[in-house]
C-alpha cells in the first residue's frame, strides 16, 4: 500500500539531485518554467504519500520538510554541498526504512 507512493518520492529525489548537480555546473532554472511546476509535482506526490499512510507521521514529516527544502536548493549553486547530501541521505534512509 505504502510502496508506491515512496517509489515516486525516491524517483523525485532523484530529480532533485540531477538537477543540484545541474546548477551546481551552471544550469539557470527559470522560475515560473522550471522551478515552479517542479515545487507543485513534488507536493502533489507528497499529498498522495500523506493519503497513503499515516502510520509513519513523524518520518513522512520529517521526509516532507527536507523535500520540500532540497526542491527548491537543488536549482541554486551556492547551497551546500554537505548539508544537501547529508538531508538527501536522511531522505532516502527514511524512505528506505518505511518501505521495509
Amino acid at each position: 500500500m505504502t510502496e508506491r507512493p515512496f517509489q515516486q518520492l525516491l524517483a523525485d529525489i532523484s530529480e532533485v539531485e540531477s538537477r543540484y548537480i545541474a546548477a551546481r555546473e551552471g544550469q539557470q532554472y527559470d522560475f515560473n518554467n522550471d522551478i515552479v511546476p517542479f515545487v507543485g509535482q513534488i507536493d502533489a506526490h507528497l499529498t498522495q504519500t500523506e493519503q497513503a499512510t499515516q502510520q509513519f507521521i513523524a518520518q513522512r514529516e520529517r521526509i516532507e520538510t527536507l523535500l520540500k527544502t532540497l526542491s527548491v536548493s537543488c536549482h541554486d549553486a551556492r547551497t551546500s554541498k554537505k548539508q544537501f547530501y547529508d538531508q538527501l541521505k536522511t531522505i532516502k534512509h527514511d524512505i528506505m526504512t518505511i518501505m521495509q
